[in-house]
């Protein structure tokens, strides 16, 4: 019996749905390029100047062009600019290549195009010549010392070799010689590749920074004098201790951060910081400490999760603006977020469940600064007497809470205690 043409057409629709998933399988499935992320501008001058190496001869092309299309997936180039590539080496080499020196200015991405350049050559044989020729002009053109060409060349045959024992010596020596690489972009290159640090007692003194980029296990309480910055990025890192800053710099960034044992109050103290900046994160105090005491400046989080607070709030702001936004907020025996001075509050698209305190068990403010919360849910916040998700000391205007779902809070009627909005209108799930 002949199918419809409707039939046909369902099942074209039907094959198409499952080749686009089959595609989006494929992309999850492979590594993402430490510089994914970066802006289309500079993947395009990235991959141009690796490109010198893998499509700049006729020998090159025929042995590296799989490998280079393979690193043009891994760093997401949509195949728009991937056809512009051959198009500027054969008509605006100069020009193009000068564009892509200027975007290789840090030793951050140098490291990484030089290793990117060590892929291809291990696939040359017939333009390994060329290849030779290709990575000595960058080495020249990034002025690397001879220490820098020795671990390049020695950190690849450990790739090559598997050998994981000979990339961590050789990891380890690179940086007591006073370089430094991320961890990820080792791991990017080499799998296999495992190294963790262990510190105690630290102090970030003045003009100093410190990058914590691994598995790392800190005991003791970290210091972060004025002028010096502390840098969480993609670390995996458990603390037995606390943080204190001092007129100094943190930032959280794509890390998870365990807080085993602590005999503060708060996990991590700011005083007199201008901004405190968290993104991408896990934090979880492990139900022995408030998270956060901020005492000025801005508090900026986005697309964090915070964890198991106990015997402070999770997070406590007096400076001039908290914001919010994508966060979530699980189990808090205090409450979560405490406002006051003149602080103000914007809150989106976040999420607020299993909390307890005396009022406002998600969020307590008595502060004169306005706070906005829309778009966010609130599920079995519990106050002893008012505000079970959110209490407001004064009633006054510019407190507006808007588009807030709230689920098995108490007491219930009283969810949102003292908010100024006429228009207010509240779901109950």
């Amino acid at each position: 019996m002949e199918k419809t043409e409707a039939e046909n057409e369902g099942k074209g629709s039907e094959m198409d749905i499952l080749e686009y998933l089959k595609e989006r399988h494929n992309e999850l499935e492979r590594v993402n390029h430490p510089f994914a992320d970066r802006s289309i501008g500079f993947r395009y001058l990235y991959a141009y100047g690796i490109g010198v190496m893998a499509l700049g001869s006729m020998k090159s092309i025929t042995e590296l062009s799989d490998q280079f299309q393979f690193f043009l997936e891994c760093l997401a180039l949509p195949k728009e600019q991937r056809d512009k590539i051959l198009v500027d080496l054969n008509n605006n080499f100069e020009f193009r290549l000068s564009e892509t020196i200027k975007v290789l200015r840090t030793k951050e991405v140098q490291y990484c195009f030089m290793l990117d350049l060590y892929q291809l050559y291990s696939l040359a044989v017939w333009s390994e010549e060329y290849c030779d020729k290709v990575m000595e002009n960058y080495r020249q053109i990034f002025h690397m010392s001879e220490a820098e060409i020795s671990f390049f060349g020695r950190f690849h045959e450990a790739v090559m070799k598997k050998d994981v024992l000979y990339a961590g010596t050789l990891y380890r020596e690179f940086r007591k010689s006073g370089f430094d690489i991320r961890y990820k972009t080792l791991k990017y290159f080499f799998p296999e590749f495992k190294e963790s640090d262990t510190y105690k007692d630290i102090t970030v003194a003045l003009g100093k920074t410190m990058l914590i980029d691994k598995p790392t296990t800190i005991k003791g309480d970290i210091r972060v004098e004025r002028g010096a910055s502390l840098l969480f990025t993609d670390a995996d890192v458990v603390i037995e201790g606390s943080i204190y800053v001092d007129g100094g710099r943190v930032r959280i960034s794509h890390s998870t951060i365990q807080v085993s044992a602590c005999e503060k109050e708060f996990f991590l103290e700011l005083k007199d910081v201008a901004v405190m900046q968290i993104e991408y994160s896990t934090i979880d105090c492990k139900n022995s400490c408030g998270f956060l005491k901020q005492n000025s400046g801005r508090l900026l989080a986005h697309e964090t999760e915070f964890w198991h607070s106990a015997n402070a709030r999770m997070i406590e702001f007096t400076g001039t603006h908290a914001r919010f936004l994508n966060c979530s907020f699980i189990k808090a025996e205090l409450g979560f977020l405490f406002a006051s001075a003149a602080a103000s509050l914007e809150i989106t698209h976040c999420d607020f469940s299993d909390s307890e305190a005396e009022y406002g068990a998600a969020i307590l403010s008595d502060s004169i600064g306005n706070v906005l919360v829309k778009e966010s849910s609130f599920r079995r916040c519990k106050a002893k007497y008012l505000g079970a998700a959110i209490y407001f000391k004064y009633q006054k205007l510019g407190q507006v809470v808007r588009d807030c779902v709230c689920g098995m809070c108490e007491p219930e009627g009283n969810e949102f205690f003292n908010r100024y909005e006429d228009d207010f209108i509240l779901k109950i799930r």
